[in-house]
């Protein structure tokens, strides 16, 4: 994926959706705190997967972690398309498309393996950049 990978790509969906809180801020609380539930799973999946990849880069031969790594962040697109549909009917349609069209991209399978194969510090800091955004999305939603 070269300069534009996978960890790049969550993190400019994390600050995407972050700038977000100010539409979401007006849907009613239920849906808020539903929002701020996906959020919370979200930033977890990326503790997760940022915990595997420093793990691969201690040992860029283990399994364990590389297994992890993949999965964790398959997760992450399902919980991001969950927080789309409890958006869509408030959310400009060209900012849930676009949303969508890096979905689809987080979704192939490829990227993910790529991702993992290539794990290091730059690539754990972004994941944990990332948690932040939707750490901080969550407790936005709930204040």
């Amino acid at each position: 994926m070269g300069l534009l990978d996978y960890t790049i790509r969550i993190l400019g969906l994390s600050e995407t959706i972050l700038k977000w809180q100010g539409a979401i801020t007006l849907l009613s609380a239920e849906r808020r705190e539903k929002v701020a539930q996906y959020a919370e799973q979200i930033a977890a999946t990326l503790a997760r997967a940022a915990a595997a990849f420093s793990a691969l880069e201690r040992d860029p031969a283990n399994p364990r972690a590389g297994r992890e790594g993949v999965r964790e962040l398959g997760r992450i697109a399902g919980y991001v398309e969950d927080i789309v549909c409890a958006l869509e009917d408030h959310l400009d349609g060209r900012k849930l498309a676009g949303v969508k069209r890096r979905l689809e991209l987080l979704a192939e399978k490829e990227p993910i393996r790529a991702a993992a194969r290539k794990a290091d510090t730059l690539r754990v800091e972004r994941l944990l950049e990332a948690e932040g955004y939707f750490r901080a999305l969550a407790d936005g939603l709930r204040t």
